[in-house]
């Protein structure tokens, strides 16, 4: 049970109109998970009954071994997530998102912020307005790496990168699995799951396929 970094059971969501179905699996510290599918499957679903504060499924969602529910605010202490519509002060430089935003975390580390920062070659003084799609992946992505998070969730954040870009993510994502911590991330781009990944499942209307090694996938 140690290392299984989160585990999903009879996941259903409530109401009515699209949500998903019956889902289960269990993902392991030590890899980095592969969910593809058309737009419109319910990837992006998934993340958000992960992250969202009230409840918006039957079944549990559990981490490290305690149920997500009762424990939201342990849980968001250690999940870094890294999307296009990741909510940060867009009038603000890097910097200031850090400084601010960083108070809501027991441990946010702004030293290990500004080294991440440098390392993949983002000015920690750029307005995040003005960086480009990637510059704003590596910071999200360094902002969480600073909170100490243990589970990565990455929501199409390679789509449209260039290759260089793509290794640099890649590289570091290898560093933090290493580190006993988990990523899953979507993406529709194959190659880079066959090349970049541990496992890849299929989510197709609402539901989520068994997952595979990637460099078994066939789909």
């Amino acid at each position: 049970m140690e290392n299984i970094a989160l585990t999903l059971e009879n996941v259903t969501g409530k109401g009515l109109g699209f949500k998903l179905k019956d889902i289960s699996a269990k993902f392991e510290n030590g890899y980095i998970y592969a969910i593809t599918g058309k737009n419109g499957a319910g990837k992006t679903t998934l993340f958000n009954y992960i992250l969202a504060q009230r409840k918006q499924y039957t079944g549990s969602i559990k981490m490290s071994g305690y149920e997500l529910e009762r424990n939201h605010s342990k849980a968001m202490e250690i999940i870094g997530f890294v999307s296009e519509d990741n909510v940060f002060f867009e009038n603000r430089t890097g910097k200031q998102n850090a400084d601010i935003l960083g108070l809501v975390y027991d441990d946010f580390d702004v030293e290990l912020f500004n080294e991440c920062m440098k390392k993949m070659n983002v000015s920690t003084a750029t307005t995040l307005w003005r960086m480009s799609r990637g510059e704003r992946m590596k910071f999200q992505l360094a902002f969480a790496i600073a909170h100490h998070s243990r589970l990565y969730l990455l929501d199409e954040a390679t789509a449209g990168m260039d290759a260089v870009f793509k290794i640099e993510l890649f590289d570091m994502l290898r560093e933090l699995i290493a580190q006993e911590c988990c990523v899953i991330m979507t993406t529709h781009d194959m190659t880079e799951i066959m090349k970049n990944t541990d496992y890849v499942a299929v989510m197709e209307g609402g539901r989520l396929g068994e997952f595979s090694e990637s460099i078994e996938c066939t789909v």
